[in-house]
């Protein structure tokens, strides 16, 4: 048991699963109205779905592990790089600022376009290999994006919202992998996933206050099937527009990745005939699976307008990885 911890608080946490962090991450906690310092060692999901965080901070000059609300924990600012201000000798910030523990953001570097009929029809893409750990840097900008998923879960519930993410494209091109990181420290409870060969995507939409994430489960045989597509791509439309229309927020992700195999003839023609204003496509290239989960993950979170979310923190997805489809002209 940590220094300063209460008995009672190691049954419960024995009681329920805990998401525990490899390494603690310097955040800031709401307490007698001041920010403090603290680190974030983990969190658990409530019997009535609230996340509770466990951090550890100095409090009346002793070390304390407490148990305390998502809704008073913030991520430190990421720290500015030196500018002219600074340069010129400018004052530093004021006592009792906020702490910056956070490095500035490395821009990404220059990709290729991401849709795929620009592309060569052929060409050799180095790939990070599955069994290689994300370097230390995207491994705290996912779990950065992580804690924002809990928010959005967290509106999600008490708002009594449905979300459908749906994660479809190219063959073995990482959707699995996103998938596992948009839900791996969500409530189950309340978020699904419905993996590729699920017979009736209609039977796996969310009730209020719950998330399905499709993982190449929405467009079935019409992301692979270039023929017979009229009648299947005429229902799908339709069953969209249902359900934006019902109050369903729909978030739609095409993975494309350059494949010897890959007809980006059809793919073109399958994204135009069901990129709607009700439900538009975005396209995300997935050549790099690492820079692939981190920008899909900060594309869901941009496009919710959840309460709570930290807009420094989710950023702009890059837009050499990502971008949006025309959305087709309406019947």
């Amino acid at each position: 048991m940590a220094a300063g911890e209460h008995p009672v608080a190691s049954l419960r946490e024995a009681a329920r699963p805990v998401a525990r962090l490899r390494e603690a991450l310097a955040v800031e906690v709401l307490l007698d109205a001041v920010w403090r310092p603290a680190a974030l060692l983990g969190w658990r999901h409530e019997d009535d779905g609230r996340c509770q965080v466990r951090v550890r901070l100095d409090w009346d000059g002793r070390p304390r592990v407490l148990w305390t609300p998502l809704t008073i924990l913030r991520l430190p600012e990421p720290v500015a790089a030196p500018g002219p201000r600074a340069a010129a000798g400018a004052p530093a910030d004021p006592p009792g600022s906020p702490r910056r523990t956070l490095p500035p953001p490395v821009p990404p570097p220059a990709r290729p376009l991401v849709h795929r009929a620009a592309r060569p029809p052929v060409r050799r893409v180095e790939r990070v290999p599955p069994e290689r750990p994300l370097p230390v840097a995207d491994d705290v900008r996912l779990l950065h994006l992580q804690i924002e998923l809990l928010k959005l879960q967290a509106w999600v519930r008490e708002e009594g919202r449905r979300v459908v993410v749906v994660l479809e494209g190219a063959r073995d091109a990482g959707q699995g992998g996103v998938a596992a990181a948009l839900v791996e420290h969500l409530d189950p409870r309340t978020v699904t996933v419905v993996p590729a060969g699920a017979p009736d995507r209609a039977a796996h939409l969310p009730a209020a206050g719950h998330v399905v994430v499709f993982d190449r489960s929405w467009c079935g045989p019409l992301a692979r099937d270039p023929a017979r597509r009229d009648a299947p791509l005429r229902d799908l439309t339709t069953l969209e527009r249902v359900l934006a229309g019902g109050g369903v927020l729909l978030v739609k992700l095409w993975f494309s990745a350059a494949r010897p195999d890959a007809d980006p003839v059809a793919e073109a023609a399958l994204l135009g005939a069901t990129s709607t204003a009700a439900a538009p496509w975005t396209v995300l290239a997935a050549d790099d699976e690492g820079r692939a989960r981190l920008e899909a993950l900060r594309h869901v979170l941009s496009v919710v307008d959840y309460r709570g979310r930290r807009d420094d923190v989710v950023g702009r997805p890059d837009p050499l990885l990502v971008a949006p489809v025309p959305v087709a002209a309406e019947p």
